[in-house]
């Protein structure tokens, strides 16, 4: 009798680990995905940011062919070019992590694998919304 008590006990045991490990994955997914959703937006705002430095760029470089130009002006430029750079990269970044995530497959690994195949994730993309939002900020500082 005591023997089926403890194995009960035990098996009861399992069942509510099991439970934790799936609500785990379950809370970490959502993370992941929530910070992807309020990155994903900013992509057009990067896209607009590269559009108004490439016509900075443009103006500066007409100034340049009409023989108006100064030691600013060229630092100006090299600015613009470098923050394209990095609203390049950003954007590269997002599209890379899409391309890689795998969610739906994570969540058929065993509870252990699917937590830290999400905790890996969720630390790609903060890395994504960190670079992300501070080119978005230096280029907008940049703009004004």
């Amino acid at each position: 009798m005591m023997k089926n008590l403890i194995m009960l006990v035990a098996i009861l045991a399992g069942f509510a680990s099991c439970d934790k490990k799936a609500d785990k994955v379950q809370e970490l997914e959502t993370e992941v995905l929530a910070i992807h959703d309020e990155v994903m937006p900013q992509m057009d705002d990067i896209m607009s940011l590269k559009s108004q430095l490439s016509e900075k760029i443009q103006t500066m470089d007409s100034l340049q062919n009409e023989g108006v130009s100064s030691n600013t002006t060229a630092e100006a430029r090299i600015k613009a070019v470098d923050l394209n750079q990095r609203l390049n990269e950003s954007d590269k970044l997002m599209m890379d992590w899409m391309h890689a995530y795998r969610g739906d497959s994570a969540k058929k690994l065993n509870p252990e694998a699917a937590v830290l195949y999400f905790e890996q994730q969720k630390e790609k993309i903060l890395l994504v919304k960190q670079q992300t939002v501070k080119a978005i900020e230096e280029t907008k500082t940049f703009l004004e």
